[in-house]
C-alpha cells in the first residue's frame, strides 16, 4: 500500500476515538459550564492542569523509547522494560501523593480535598500502567483494538458524568423518576461537582485494566538493566521534554489565576477567570485532536520509515498535508467560534473570552509543524535536542505570561503560546536541515498559512443583523474554502498516492 495512504488511513482510524470521544465531550462541557459555575470549573481546569504535569512524569518517555528500540531489533524486551520500569515508578509516585495527600491538597489551595488527590493518584497510576501495552498496539499496527478500547472508554465516561452531574441531581431532589430517589439518596452527594467528574474518569479507566490484562501480564515486571540502561537515556530527555511542554500547553491556567491583579475583570475571582479562559480554550481542542491523532499512527511511521532512501522526501509529502489539514481546522474553527460557542458552551458567562480562540488555534498549529520538525532529532537518537527546544519554548511561555498576564489577561497566554511554538519550529527546523536533511517546501506551506490567517481576519469584519444568517453564510464560506483547497490539491495528491 503506499505509505501515504497507510498514514492518512491509521490516523484516521487512531483519530477516530480522539475526535468522536472530544465532539461527545463537546456534550459534556455543555453540561460543565451547565451545571459548574465558572469557578467551580476554574477548579477543575486548574486540577487536571496538574494532571497534565504528572503524565509526563508517569510515563517518562517510555513509549516513543518502547518504538525506538523495539525497532532496533528486540521488541519484547523493549516491551518488558519499559512496562516494568514505568509500573515501578508510577506506583512508587502514586502511594507518595495518597501518603501525603492532606498536604499536598492544602498546598495546592485545596485544604480539606485531600480525595481530590488520592483520586488523581490512582488515576494516574492506572494510565502508567496500560500506557505501554497501548503503545506496543500501535507498534504491531493494531489501530483498530486501539480505537475501540479508548472509545469504550470516553463512551463509559461521558455516560457516568451524564448520569452523576445531570439526572442524579433530578432524582435527587425528586423532578425526575421519583421511584429512584431512594437508590439515589444512599451514594449522591449534592455539593459534589468536580468530584463527580473525576469519578467517572477513575471508573471508565478501571476499564483499561481488564481490557489489557493479558498485555499487562506479559510485561513481567522484570527489568534487563544492562539493555535498559539506553532505554533511560533516550528517555530522560523525552521526559523533560514532555514537562517543559506542559508548561507550554497548561501552565497559562494556573499563571492565569496566581498573576492576574485582583479586580482585572470587575467581580470575578481568580477562579472564575481561570474557568473563562479555560472554556474558551476547549474550541481550540479541534487542532489538538488532529495532532494528537497524526502523532499516534506518525511516530511508528517514522521509525519504521528510518532506513528507506526515500525517507526525506516522504517525511516532506506528509508535512506539506499535515499543514493543509491544519490550516483548515484553523479557519474553519475560527470564523465559526461564535456558533459553536452557543452550541457547546452551556452559560453566556463561559463565553466572554472568545477573542483567544484564533490565536491560541495558531499557536497549536505551530505546535503541530514542530511535531513534524521533531522527527529528526527522534531517529537520530539526538532526543536531546528536543529537551533544549521545549525548554526554549517554556521559558518564553513563563517570561510572555508573566509580564502580560497583568496588562492583556486572556490575551497573554494566547500570545505566548504562538511565540513560544514559532520559536521551536524555527529552531528545529534549522537543526533539522543540518542533522537531517529533509527537503519541505516552505514557500507553498507559508502560502497556505498566510492566505488562513488574511481570511479569518477579514471574515471576522462580516456582521449581519440576523445571527442565524451571519453563522449560516460562515457555515457555508467554510465548506467553500476547503473545496477550493480539495480542487487546488487533488491533481497532486492522486499522484502521490498512487
Amino acid at each position: 500500500m503506499n505509505p501515504l495512504k497507510k498514514l492518512a488511513g491509521q490516523t484516521a482510524i487512531y483519530g477516530i476515538p480522539s475526535i468522536l470521544g472530544r465532539f461527545l465531550n463537546y456534550l459534556l462541557v455543555t453540561l460543565h459550564t451547565g451545571v459548574l459555575d465558572t469557578a467551580e470549573y476554574g477548579v477543575y481546569n486548574d486540577l487536571f492542569t496538574y494532571i497534565a504535569y504528572f503524565i509526563m512524569i508517569y510515563s517518562f518517555g517510555m513509549e516513543t523509547t518502547f518504538f525506538r528500540f523495539a525497532n532496533k531489533g528486540n521488541p519484547e524486551e523493549s516491551y518488558r522494560n519499559a512496562g516494568s520500569f514505568v509500573f515501578y515508578l508510577s506506583t512508587f509516585i502514586s502511594i507518595n501523593l495518597i501518603v501525603f495527600s492532606s498536604g499536598i491538597a492544602a498546598v495546592l489551595g485545596y485544604a480539606g480535598k485531600a480525595h481530590y488527590i488520592i483520586w488523581m493518584a490512582i488515576i494516574l497510576w492506572i494510565d502508567a500502567l496500560v500506557a505501554i501495552p497501548f503503545a506496543r498496539l500501535r507498534y504491531e499496527n493494531k489501530p483498530i483494538r486501539f480505537a475501540t478500547y479508548r472509545l469504550l472508554n470516553i463512551l463509559l465516561v461521558i455516560a457516568l458524568q451524564i448520569f452523576l452531574l445531570g439526572l442524579c441531581p433530578k432524582i435527587y431532589e425528586g423532578v425526575l423518576l421519583p421511584e429512584l430517589k431512594p437508590l439515589v439518596d444512599l451514594f449522591f452527594q449534592p455539593n459534589y461537582g468536580v468530584e463527580y467528574i473525576i469519578i467517572a474518569i477513575l471508573i471508565a479507566n478501571s476499564l483499561y485494566v481488564v481490557f489489557l490484562f493479558k498485555s499487562i501480564a506479559q510485561i513481567s515486571f522484570k527489568i534487563n538493566w544492562q539493555s535498559f540502561k539506553p532505554m533511560f537515556w533516550y528517555a530522560l530527555p523525552i521526559t523533560i521534554t514532555g514537562i517543559a511542554g506542559t508548561t507550554n500547553e497548561r501552565l497559562d491556567i494556573i499563571l492565569l489565576g496566581d498573576l492576574l491583579p485582583e479586580g482585572f475583570y470587575p467581580g470575578k475571582s481568580s477562579q472564575d477567570v481561570q474557568g473563562i479562559y479555560g472554556a474558551s480554550v476547549k474550541l481550540s481542542v479541534l487542532m489538538i485532536l488532529g495532532i494528537q491523532a497524526f502523532r499516534f499512527a506518525a511516530e511508528p511511521f517514522f521509525f519504521s520509515k528510518t532506513k528507506d532512501k526515500n525517507a526525506p522526501e516522504l517525511f516532506a509529502k506528509v508535512f506539506r498535508y499535515f499543514v493543509i489539514a491544519a490550516v483548515i481546522i484553523f479557519v474553519g474553527v475560527s470564523i465559526n467560534r461564535e456558533f459553536i460557542a452557543i452550541q457547546l458552551l452551556g452559560k453566556p458567562e463561559f463565553r466572554e473570552a472568545l477573542m483567544v480562540v484564533p490565536w491560541l488555534l495558531m499557536g497549536k498549529l505551530f505546535f503541530g509543524v514542530y511535531t513534524n520538525f521533531a522527527v529528526w532529532f527522534k531517529i537520530t537518537d539526538k532526543t536531546i535536542f528536543g529537551t533544549y527546544f521545549t525548554l526554549v519554548g517554556a521559558a518564553i511561555t513563563i517570561a510572555v505570561n508573566f509580564v502580560l498576564i497583568g496588562k492583556v489577561g486572556y490575551m497573554a497566554p494566547a500570545y505566548a503560546s504562538i511565540l513560544a511554538y514559532f520559536t521551536m519550529a524555527s529552531i528545529c527546523y534549522r537543526y533539522g536541515q543540518k542533522y537531517f536533511p529533509i527537503p519541505y517546501n516552505l514557500k507553498v506551506v507559508f502560502l497556505y498559512l498566510v492566505a488562513g490567517i488574511i481570511t479569518v481576519v477579514a471574515i471576522d469584519y462580516l456582521r449581519l443583523e440576523d445571527k442565524a444568517w451571519e453563522y449560516g453564510v460562515k457555515l457555508a464560506i467554510t465548506f467553500i474554502i476547503i473545496g477550493f483547497i480539495y480542487l487546488i490539491e487533488r491533481k497532486k495528491l492522486l499522484e502521490e498516492t498512487r
